[in-house]
């Protein structure tokens, strides 16, 4: 079966599926900070770009039109925001 005789509309729920992905991920590790009695050894560098990388892949998906990749990609920057103040204040 070819990739473009599956209906856009599959893709588009498989994403917002998959899109739950990253958010899932970083609430583990919001998680695993809070309980953790060591300061944390995330580096700014390594928050703040993941942040910019959700903050354009948002825009991307506001651009296009594509709830999937918006959707996603908000939650994202929320909870890494989250897990940023976490992380600096914690410190």
């Amino acid at each position: 079966m070819k990739l473009r005789d599956i209906p856009e509309k599959y893709f588009e729920w498989a994403g917002i599926g998959i899109g739950f992905v990253g958010p899932v991920i970083i609430t583990l590790q919001i998680r695993a900070e809070l309980a953790s009695t060591t300061p944390s050894t995330l580096s700014f560098g390594y928050l703040s770009g993941y942040l910019v990388i959700f903050f354009f892949w948002f825009l991307y998906g506001l651009r296009f039109g594509r709830i999937a990749v918006w959707f996603g990609n908000a939650l994202g920057i929320i909870l890494q925001t989250i897990l940023i103040g976490i992380v600096l204040f914690s410190s």
